[in-house]
């Protein structure tokens, strides 16, 4: 889930200061040679030497107008893409290793998008959250026609940040990966420091039942949402990935930690109604769903998650299939992402009813 985002972050940032490909000596001649022949406006390259740069003769092709009006690729921009993939044709052909550029494999563009798996299954991260949105935000209409009490609708407000939360990063997720600027790639940042503390926020008004008590939960809303405000006026003034890696994992632990305790604190208190007699012979089916959906599912999620991170860990590239090891892990986050929200409607469904 969310500490995944983070590692994602941590391992992205890194690579981007140890991009090989960067440093080849070709890579370099092949970008002046573009720029040059094509004469790009602000270029700083006015001379080549025809017999020491042996891309002084090949002929470059031009920005296609889509690129260049709506994804804002210019002229430089262009030829170090076009350059990416003649190195990488050309220590292919060699069987020599596949290099990074900026941080990132040499992806082809699909349809306009500098990463189409990562870009797809961004989307499809953001279809889960969506639907959440919806769902919760019809609990809300529910209990305001029914003039539910207050504390039972702060709990689904906590969710309801979650998913708009969830909703802002993979909707910067999937613009990031279709189109590499900085802007993109700081908002994409932003949001999924937004998803680490909102879920963080949610778990622990949740587990320590702070919901019921309204005016030390708008407090604690308060203080969270005054920690994001304090984290990116600290980016905006200086920013580092250093930092900013730091703090996500923080709040990512943070709310791994919680998620487990809060599964503990659930098979406690069912334990406790098993023993009291509350749940009858007929009734121990119901018993173990519960046990199952309370207690063992926030335990698979953090294992599961955690093991997707290992795709993070363990970066792979297949310049055939134009997909790597990042693009799988954003598949491999859709499934957690509606089993969490499940959970959260599960445990809202069962102990709201009894503790409110």
């Amino acid at each position: 889930m969310r500490l995944a985002v983070i590692v994602a972050i941590l391992v992205r940032s890194f690579i981007v200061v140890c991009s090989p490909g960067d440093n080849l000596d070709e890579f370099v001649d092949c970008t002046y040679a573009c720029e040059y022949n094509r004469e790009c406006p602000n270029s700083q390259i006015n001379y080549i030497d025809p017999e020491s740069n042996m891309f002084h003769d090949i002929e470059f092709f031009n920005t296609p107008a889509l690129y260049s009006r709506l994804l804002f690729w210019d002229c430089i921009s262009d030829c170090d893409y076009q350059c990416q993939h003649i190195i990488t044709r050309w220590r292919i052909d060699e069987q020599e290793e596949v290099y990074q550029f900026h941080g990132k494999w040499p992806f082809l563009r699909v349809l306009g998008t500098q990463e189409f798996f990562s870009t797809i299954f961004s989307i499809g991260n953001f279809i889960p959250h969506y639907k959440a949105f919806g769902k919760f935000t019809k609990m809300l209409r529910q209990d305001s026609n029914k003039s539910r009490k207050h504390s039972r609708s702060i709990l689904i407000w906590n969710y309801l940040y979650v998913t708009v939360a969830g909703m802002l990063a993979w909707s910067a997720s999937s613009v990031f990966h279709c189109r590499d600027l900085i802007i993109t790639e700081k908002l994409d940042y932003f949001f999924a420091g937004a998803t680490v503390l909102t879920g963080f926020h949610a778990i622990f008004a949740r587990m320590t039942s702070m919901y019921l008590y309204p005016k030390i939960a708008q407090a604690f809303t308060a203080s969270v949402a005054m920690i994001f405000a304090l984290h990116i006026l600290r980016l905006y003034v200086d920013w580092s990935y250093t930092y900013n890696m730091r703090f996500n994992i923080f709040f990512g632990v943070l709310q791994y930690i919680l998620l487990v305790m809060l599964s503990y604190q659930n098979y406690n208190a069912l334990r406790k109604q098993k023993q009291r007699g509350e749940f009858k012979k007929t009734a121990y089916s119901s018993f173990s769903r519960l046990m199952f959906r309370l207690c063992i599912v926030p335990i698979i999620l953090v294992v599961v998650t955690t093991m997707a991170m290992s795709l993070e860990l363990f970066d792979f590239f297949s310049y055939g299939w134009q997909i790597d090891a990042h693009a799988i892990w954003h598949l491999c986050t859709i499934w957690p992402s509606w089993v969490l929200y499940d959970f959260f409607l599960e445990d809202y469904g069962y102990w709201g009813n009894k503790q409110l």
